[in-house]
């Protein structure tokens, strides 16, 4: 996720909660992966996605959300509450290519993110300006206008400017 190194957190498995455990999650493989014994730094497990309903990393919430529909994939998202009405859900991915140079082989890790917005108890994934007009057209001068004026915060943290401008949305 933010980092190689294992965490402190909080997992949901099976329905029982752990407290005070190491996590860290992989987004290239969708993985979560936990250390049982801090004294033992080269054991890890990889659980079970399944069964893990839930975990939270640096006070950041991530929901195991199953494929309900086409419209989004299953996998770990964080969870952001924007008010009684939205919650914004966004999937993290790595994406591996391999980059040739001369006779080596360098991997690259390429980042980007879904967003996907629970609504009226339904998912949709809001990845473009369009999909948001569609849900909210009534506030389409005002998307317009967040797009615009944040459209460096855009270029520079995606995540951060999807998670304003649905508070944005919502506040209206």
């Amino acid at each position: 996720y933010s980092t190689d190194e294992f965490k402190n957190g909080t997992l949901i498995y099976e329905g029982q909660s752990y407290f005070n455990i190491d996590l860290k999650y992989d987004l290239f493989n969708d993985q979560l992966v936990v250390r049982p014994y801090i004294e033992s730094p080269y054991i890890q497990i990889n659980l079970l996605k399944e069964k893990v309903d839930s975990f939270k990393i640096d006070n950041e919430k991530f929901i195991n959300l199953k494929q309900t529909s086409t419209n989004f994939k299953s996998g770990y998202y964080e969870e952001v509450i924007i008010g009684n009405n939205a919650v914004l859900y966004i999937k993290y991915n790595k994406e591996k290519n391999d980059v040739i140079r001369g006779y080596s082989v360098f991997i690259d890790y390429k980042s980007h993110s879904d967003y996907l917005l629970l609504k009226d108890n339904k998912f949709t994934l809001i990845n473009d300006k369009t999909e948001l007009i569609k849900l909210y057209p009534d506030q389409k001068r005002k998307i317009n206008d967040f797009f615009l004026m944040n459209k460096d915060l855009r270029k520079t943290n995606q995540v951060l400017f999807m998670k304003n401008l649905i508070q944005y949305i919502n506040n209206f």
